[in-house]
Parts: C-alpha cells; sequence; structure tokens
C-alpha cells in the first residue's frame, strides 16, 4: 500500500453521478476537485471554434498544446457546473452546448488528445490529495489512486439526471435526445482503441441507481477511511 497515491479516482458512463459525487467529496475532505471532462469539453469547444473536423487528431493536438486550461479547483456548489478557463476566456457554459456534447466522444478518442490531458492530468495530481472524475481516471491518470470507484446506474435513471440537470441550467431537454445522446457517447467510450471506459483494476463499483447522494457520498469516505487506516498501519 505505501506506493499508493492520496487520490480518489471516480469513473463511469454519462449519468451515473460522478461529478456531484465528486465535488461533495471534494469538499468534505478538503481535496482538490479534478473534472477531466471539462477539460475534454475545452479541447472539443476549441476544434469547433476553429472549424477543424472532430476527427483531425493533428490539428486538434496542435491546437491544444498552444492552448492553456484552468480548473477552478473549489467545489463550493456540487449543483454547478466545473468553471473551466480557456486561454484566459471563461467557458464553463459553451463547452455544455449541445454542439460540444454531441462532438465530445469523438474527440476524446483521438490518442494524441489523451495523451495531452493525460500527462496534464497527472501534473495537477502530483502532490495527492484529489479527486478525479471522468472515465479513465483509475484506469490511466492514476492507476496507483489508493481508491478507485466506478459508478454506475440504470438507463433510465440516467437520462432522468440529466433532464433534472438541463431543466435546472435552464437549457431546453428531451427524453429521446438525451438517450440517443447517452447512448452514442456510451457506444464511443467504450469502444474506443485509446483508454476505453472499463472498470479500473481493483476498483470498486457502485449502482447508484436507487442510492440517495448522500448514501453514496458516506460510502466512498467509508471505504477511503479503511483503505487509508490499512495504509497507515502497513
Amino acid at each position: 500500500m505505501s506506493d499508493k497515491k492520496n487520490i480518489i479516482t471516480i469513473d463511469g458512463p454519462a449519468g451515473s453521478g460522478k461529478s456531484t459525487i465528486a465535488k461533495i467529496l471534494a469538499r468534505e475532505l478538503r481535496f482538490n476537485y479534478i473534472d477531466t471532462g471539462a477539460m475534454y469539453r475545452a479541447i472539443t469547444l476549441l476544434a469547433i471554434r476553429n472549424g477543424v473536423d472532430p476527427e483531425d487528431e493533428e490539428t486538434i493536438v496542435g491546437l491544444a498544446k498552444k492552448s492553456v486550461i484552468k480548473l477552478d479547483s473549489s467545489s463550493a456548489d456540487e449543483n454547478s457546473y466545473t468553471s473551466i478557463n480557456l486561454n484566459n476566456e471563461n467557458v464553463t457554459m459553451d463547452i455544455r452546448s449541445a454542439e460540444v456534447g454531441a462532438a465530445v466522444s469523438i474527440v476524446s478518442k483521438l490518442s494524441g488528445v489523451r495523451k495531452h490531458l493525460v500527462e496534464i492530468q497527472r501534473s495537477l495530481t502530483s502532490n495527492g490529495n484529489a479527486i478525479l472524475e471522468g472515465r479513465d481516471t483509475g484506469s490511466v491518470v492514476c492507476p496507483n489512486a489508493i481508491l478507485k470507484i466506478y459508478l454506475t446506474a440504470s438507463l433510465k435513471e440516467r437520462i432522468k439526471r440529466r433532464k433534472l440537470q438541463l431543466k435546472g441550467k435552464g437549457q431546453a431537454s428531451d427524453d429521446a435526445a438525451i438517450k440517443r445522446e447517452i447512448q452514442n457517447r456510451d457506444r464511443i467510450d467504450s469502444t474506443r482503441k485509446d483508454s476505453p471506459l472499463i472498470i479500473p483494476e481493483n476498483g470498486v463499483i457502485i449502482d447508484t441507481s436507487k442510492m440517495a447522494i448522500k448514501e453514496v457520498v458516506e460510502k466512498i469516505k467509508n471505504l477511503y477511511n479503511e483503505r487509508t487506516d490499512f495504509k497507515n498501519k502497513a
């Protein structure tokens, strides 16, 4: 256990509760919160704004390497989107557009993009005391995290959550459209060649379909405390 970093990773498909749970945990444990998905959305927005095909890996990676992405690690409100700056511009809401949502899984599967962002994500966790959420944080970014969680939920529940999220942000929503988006993202995320969405080695699976947010948070905190107690005694 001595080689384990004081990091909790939370992976899972869209609508499984990753962001909400990760933000609350970060706040209560006083850890840095790193939303890796927001970083991929920022690169996708960059491609769209520059009129680049979402599958044009070379051009997108070139743009990404010339850009600066900054995340606000504060998690004061779990219901708010992660604040993110792209080249000194606040793009928090821009990266949540339907256009970005439709293209992010395509950009995210590009090996060059993943390699570039994984390097940045690892640098952000170099000192430990962080909670990462995304789709490959436990399997690729921080495989030596002290606790790796894989959150899941039924498709029906995920659609319901996504709809409530959009409504809370004043954005229009349609069940059929949300279902198509989620299923498409699941397909691309789980079948891409580089860093597919998988349950990480030694990861703990938690189905949140019928669990309250507080229950999930407490379960993960208990698991974390068990791991740290064991590490300290080792």
